[in-house]
């Protein structure tokens, strides 16, 4: 299962259109240069100095990408607007039932278990809530700050089902072991953990499973989409991880991007491992 094949997977010409800013590709190859990224620099955080300040590089990506037909699970421009959102700490909330209709939703339509339909939502909510971060990261060393309150959801029938905004356009800087730190912090252990959590009380689907899918979507968007933005897009990722540190640590490997955990994809039948899986066999 690609990594945007899942429940937050707005268009499927993602993985059949030619190459466009957020285009996939089947089997991402690992560059052969070698650059560290970035120049460090103090850690601040910094105000929106216009509708979207320092982190509108990203936004007119994600804008190019909308333009050129494609539909990532993001709101356009990353800012949310107009009415039917609502701040992801709700997932997290008990009884849990926002959490529990997606993870159901995704159970009746790939008819899998439900702790394997609750592994392959995660995989997906964890790729688009970390694709703007790691984005960010790579463009300008501009990170969202996508924390519990901050990172807000809107439902819909049609696709994709479940879009990703910001609230306000808050973000940081600063040089690698700065901003891994603000990751860890925000990303990790303010918006996934109490997810990761209300999902595992729910299904009981492994935690450290879950968190492989969230190291796999620092990866991801590197080598697939930053190949203009950083010299070794493969090495850079293991920059990322490494200075994010926490529950991401050793899930994945670089720079072939095998996992060392399953998104339990392969575990339903007929399908395929997916390019990264730790179950398949390579020589």
């Amino acid at each position: 299962m690609d990594t945007t094949g899942s429940a937050l997977l707005a268009d499927e010409r993602l993985t059949e259109t030619a190459p466009g800013p957020l285009e996939p590709p089947r089997t991402p190859e690992p560059p052969e240069s070698l650059a560290p990224p970035g120049s460090p620099r103090p850690p601040e955080l910094l105000e929106p100095a216009g509708p979207l300040g320092p982190l509108e590089p990203l936004a007119a990506r994600l804008r190019a990408a909308a333009e050129a037909g494609l539909s990532p699970a993001l709101a356009p421009g990353l800012r949310a607007e107009g009415p039917g959102w609502y701040a992801a700490s709700e997932l997290a909330a008990p009884t849990y039932h926002r959490l529990s209709e997606l993870v159901e939703e995704i159970r009746r339509e790939q008819e899998a278990p439900l702790h394997v339909a609750a592994a392959l939502w995660w995989k997906g909510f964890a790729y688009w809530t970390t694709f703007p971060v790691v984005m960010g990261w790579a463009i300008n060393r501009h990170v969202p700050l996508m924390t519990a309150e901050n990172t807000v959801l809107h439902s819909s029938p049609g696709e994709p089902r479940l879009r990703v905004g910001l609230g306000e356009p808050l973000a940081a800087t600063g040089g690698a072991a700065e901003l891994g730190a603000i990751i860890r912090e925000t990303l990790l252990e303010d918006l996934h953990a109490p997810i990761v959590e209300a999902l595992h009380a729910l299904t009981r689907t492994g935690r450290r499973g879950l968190w492989g899918s969230t190291a796999e979507a620092f990866a991801h968007p590197l080598v697939s989409y930053a190949r203009d933005l950083l010299d070794d897009p493969a090495d850079a990722a293991a920059t990322l991880l490494r200075s994010t540190g926490g529950p991401v640590t050793g899930l994945l490997e670089t720079p072939s991007m095998r996992r060392r955990t399953c998104c339990l994809w392969v575990t339903l039948p007929g399908r395929d491992a997916c390019s990264t899986c730790c179950a398949v066999r390579r020589g």
